[in-house]
């Protein structure tokens, strides 16, 4: 995958990995960056960051969990760049219930709606012209989470669970028709979950217990340079997350007692 001259849409890119894989996409030649934020404000400043890098680039107010919303989105992009040729589903957040059950039913259908079902809407926009045209690249950001179940929260942890399979039926049944998907599996980024205000360029804070923290330009790095190299289906710029993932293989039950082991501690330990 070459990037230049591609038309990008990049969700959830008004701050942390979005913007940082909005900026690498322009840098690297994109003709157009379509970027899309739950914040229309925060949308606008990453889109205005990239024009003044000289990319041209629409900043775009959108709650992805809405397949409408998702629908005008892609609209906008086709209207200001041509036909999208990657689209990148970055969007997400966690709930906040890490370690029960409690949270309501409509706060489990929202995290859903976000970080699973829309991925679901991009792709039923944009993967019907992307095989017409023989080419197209979904991106999509994912978590850990979605390998390794570790801290995260149980709304999050299932979406993350699900957003993964999904990625995998999109590959083994548009593959071969020119469609390529990568999935982004980062541990900890410095971002906003972590107090990195937007326009922080700041050194990193320790990880304490999450091990290695990157910080969301060197995820952006890491991901276009895979994607412009073996384009592979996943993505890990945390190699322990790779190693962790293995050993779960192997031995899923002796994985999985020595996860719960490592959770129990983290809380005593607060």
């Amino acid at each position: 995958m070459r990037l230049a001259g591609r038309s990008v849409v990049v969700t959830g890119g008004g701050n942390g990995i979005g913007r940082a894989l909005a900026l690498r996409f322009a840098a690297a030649g994109a003709r157009g960056v379509t970027v899309a934020d739950l914040d229309p404000d925060w949308a606008r400043r990453a889109a205005e960051r990239i024009e003044a890098a000289g990319t041209p680039a629409l900043g775009v107010g959108c709650d992805v969990g809405d397949p409408a919303a998702v629908d005008r989105l892609v609209d906008a992009a086709e209207a200001a760049f041509g036909p999208v040729d990657v689209f990148c589903s970055n969007a997400g957040y966690s709930d906040l219930a890490p370690a029960d059950l409690s949270q309501s039913v409509e706060a489990w259908r929202s995290i859903m709606d976000v970080n699973l079902l829309a991925h679901v809407w991009a792709a039923r926009r944009v993967v019907p012209s992307m095989v017409e045209r023989g080419d197209g690249y979904l991106l999509q950001t994912i978590s850990s989470a979605a390998l390794i179940t570790g801290p995260s929260a149980p709304g999050y942890t299932a979406s993350k669970h699900g957003a993964l399979g999904f990625a995998e039926w999109l590959t083994l049944n548009h593959g071969h028709e020119g469609v390529r998907v990568t999935c982004l599996c980062p541990n900890a980024v410095y971002t906003g979950m972590f107090g990195r205000d937007p326009d922080d360029d700041s050194a990193l804070p320790e990880a304490g217990s999450l091990g290695e923290l990157l910080t969301p330009e060197q995820v952006a790095d890491t991901t276009v340079a895979a994607m412009e190299g073996a384009e592979p289906f996943l993505v890990l710029p945390h190699r322990r997350v790779g190693e962790s993932f293995l050993r779960k293989a192997t031995d899923y039950d002796a994985w999985l007692d020595r996860t719960r082991g490592r959770l129990q501690r983290m809380r005593a330990t607060g």
